[in-house]
């Protein structure tokens, strides 16, 4: 996953060309309070989020990398399990204090704590919502058939590994998409399907506990 999607996850994204040109000058206007306020509807009260997902990955010039499918329960605070089940299974597993990636293909798996690279991530910007300003310059971008409300967050650390962050939002704060560019260019576009707030979540969602004969990193 650090090879494959952690960097994906844990990496903040970004918009499509065009919105990385208007982004910067448009973040110092500050949010439209309806895309806040659609946010700050999805979080208020937010205390699992679990949903499925198709994920693309593109190179700089938009050549698909990879298109891969699964699911994802979220945990507030700091808790998450993605689980990636097609082309190649991969499972990252965040108890709050530790994150764990596991590629099953490779027996591999890797731990690291959680720590303050966290903070800044597109998760955060979820799990996080009273460290956002805190955290991310924020604006709205425009969507094509007006179905959602689109924030755009940039990352204020400069030293960030992404350069910015979208997220879709029906107008009564449902997620339903998060797209975000990385240093070198590669963008990530999720789009979520029959998510649920506040589902039952089973604690052990949240662990992990190695396969035997899997070999752990602690980079």
């Amino acid at each position: 996953m650090i090879v494959r999607l952690v960097p994906r996850l844990l990496l903040a994204l970004a918009a499509t060309t065009m919105f990385l040109f208007a982004g910067p000058l448009a973040a110092e206007r500050g949010p439209a309070p309806d895309a806040r306020a659609a946010l700050d509807r999805f979080v208020e009260g937010l205390e699992t989020f679990t949903a499925e997902f198709t994920q693309t990955v593109r190179d700089e010039t938009g050549y698909v990398l990879q298109e891969s499918d699964g699911s994802m329960q979220l945990g507030m605070p700091n808790r998450l399990r993605w689980e990636v089940t097609e082309p190649f299974p991969q499972t990252i597993v965040s108890d709050g204090e530790d994150l764990w990636t596991y590629d099953p293909d490779l027996a591999q798996a890797t731990v690291r704590p959680l720590g303050d690279a966290f903070d800044a991530t597109p998760i955060a910007a979820i799990t996080q919502p009273e460290r956002l300003d805190e955290h991310f310059r924020m604006d709205v971008l425009p969507v094509g058939d007006a179905s959602a409300l689109r924030l755009l967050l940039i990352p204020r650390n400069e030293q960030a590994d992404f350069t910015h962050l979208e997220l879709d939002l029906t107008p009564d704060g449902d997620l339903t998409r998060m797209a975000f560019r990385d240093i070198f260019g590669q963008e990530t576009e999720i789009h979520f399907e029959r998510s649920e707030r506040n589902a039952p979540v089973d604690e052990a969602a949240f662990t992990f506990d190695p396969p035997s004969g899997v070999d752990i990193y602690r980079p």
